[in-house]
This record gives C-alpha cells, sequence and structure tokens, in this order.
C-alpha cells in the first residue's frame, strides 16, 4: 500500500500558508459571511492530496451542501474533506465530515477544530526524532519531488509498518534526506497520538535548530506478538518547555485514513489510558 503526495502541495497547504481552522460559518469574516454564495465561489475541497473545485451551498452555520458531478470523485459516509476558502493572505479552513448522501450529493458537516480524541499511553513508547536542515526544506520548495508512504497494512495483519520517504525526479529516495533521517538526534517518549499528530516529551532541555520546520520521528509499538513500527515525516507545529523537559507538537504531512487508524487504534488499545 502506498500513499503519493506531490510534496510541494503538502507543505505549501501545511506549512507555507496561513491557515485558520474554524468550526462554524459564523467565524468567517463578516465579509465573507454576507455573501457566502460568492464566498464559495472561490472555495477549494482538498480530498486524498488533491485539490477538487465545486460549488458549495449551506444548509446553516454548521452543515454544507455538496453536489454530485461527472467531474467529482465518490465520496463515503464518514470521509473527512476539507474545505478551504481563501482570503486576502489567509485560507479559512473547515473540516467536514460526510454524513449523509443523497443521489443529488452530500450532506457535509463542519467538525469543531481537534475534535479528534488523543490517545494517552500508560506506558513509555521510546521515540526517536530528527530534525530536518532548512536547507533541506527550501531546496525541497524548488524541486518536484513526492512524498509517499510506504506501508504494509492490511486489515488481517497485526504487524504494520509505516514509513514516510522523499522522492526525487528520479523515483530515487533523495540522499540528503536519507542522510537526515538516519542520524539520531533526539530522544523522546511518545505521551499521546492521533490520526494527524503526535506529541511528544524529552527529558531533557532541547535547543532547537533556528528555522527547522521539519521533523521525522521514528518508533515501534509492540504489543504481546503484534508490532506497529513508524517512520513519519512531521511539521514541527509548536515545542515548549516544563521544568526539565521538552514538549513537541507535531502534526503528520500524511494522516493516517479511517480504516488505517480504527486498525491501529484497535492494536493499541491496551497501552491506552
Amino acid at each position: 500500500m502506498i500513499d503519493k503526495v506531490h510534496f510541494l502541495n503538502k507543505l505549501k497547504i501545511s506549512i507555507l500558508n496561513k491557515n485558520i481552522l474554524l468550526g462554524s460559518l459564523n467565524y468567517l469574516p463578516s465579509d465573507l459571511k454576507k455573501d457566502l454564495e460568492k464566498t464559495f465561489e472561490q472555495a477549494l475541497i482538498f480530498y486524498r492530496q488533491n485539490f477538487l473545485k465545486s460549488s458549495l451551498k449551506a444548509f446553516n452555520a454548521k452543515e454544507l451542501f455538496l453536489p454530485k458531478t461527472s467531474k467529482m470523485p465518490e465520496f463515503l459516509k464518514g470521509e473527512l474533506l476539507l474545505i478551504i476558502i481563501p482570503h486576502n493572505e489567509v485560507k479559512y479552513v473547515f473540516q467536514t465530515l460526510v454524513e449523509e448522501i443523497t443521489p443529488e450529493g452530500y450532506k457535509l458537516k463542519i467538525l469543531n477544530p481537534r475534535h479528534e480524541k488523543k490517545l494517552t499511553f500508560k506506558t513509555v513508547i521510546p521515540v526517536f526524532l530528527s530534525f530536518i536542515p532548512h536547507d533541506l526544506f527550501l531546496n525541497f520548495l524548488q524541486k518536484d519531488y513526492y512524498l509517499i508512504r510506504e506501508s504494509n497494512f492490511s486489515l488481517n495483519s497485526d504487524n504494520l509498518h509505516f514509513y514516510d520517504l522523499i522522492f526525487d525526479e528520479k523515483n530515487k529516495v533523495d540522499e540528503k534526506f536519507k542522510k537526515a533521517i538516519h542520524e539520531y538526534q533526539i530522544k523522546g517518549e511518545l505521551v499521546n497520538i492521533n490520526s494527524e499528530g503526535a506529541y511528544i516529551k524529552t527529558s531533557s532541555i532541547i535547543q532547537i535548530p533556528e528555522k527547522v520546520l521539519l521533523m521525522y520521528t521514528k518508533f515501534e509499538i509492540s504489543i504481546k506478538n503484534k508490532s506497529l513500527s513508524f517512520g513519519l515525516l512531521c511539521h514541527l507545529r509548536d515545542f515548549h518547555f516544563e521544568g526539565n523537559n521538552t514538549f513537541f507538537l507535531l502534526h503528520f504531512l500524511i494522516g493516517f485514513k479511517p480504516e488505517v487508524w480504527n486498525k491501529i487504534e484497535e492494536l493499541i488499545k491496551p497501552l491506552i489510558k
């Protein structure tokens, strides 16, 4: 199983743009709210790493209608879609759930930001973190690279792995990226996790290199005869110091699809508080 993402698009939407996540149409600026039909003309739908264009209608402040068209993929009930409304230098983002499917289209429910439950561990899960140097990040912005998540995911397997790699124009793993992710720099422990990111604690004060935006995190979760191995490329969203500890808030550049995350959650359930 392979997920393939155009890396520059992913960097733009996840890191470079100023995104404001909203839980209701009521929180849009007044000039956008006063004519929603015109506002929705600029809207983009981000689905499975692709930008789509379609008309939208508002039932109310928390529910939208997305008509079916021949150019749109078929969405499944329970899938997540991002609705992005660009305005000046800001992008307003709504995380929506396909709540109902009708012959005419899809009823979307706007979710509250960070609605997903974080799974907190009751045992220590070691994590190894590597910084991606800023000059390498700048290099990625100039290249036509792809971010690949390689995995052996199967609903029938209890031993899974998920590895993020960056491939160059020749379909080979970028050598500088390969070197960076194999440089052990920080050891910590996994505090909690969800399908979009992780919260990590170290037992010392870590000096963060200037302008670092990307980190690579490696960890393994073992439960009896089951194991899950991860090597994930992340956006460093935030960090803070508390006593002699450093805490990292990381966002996975490729989130886990619902069916994959449900399987992971099922496997790690015995280790969760």
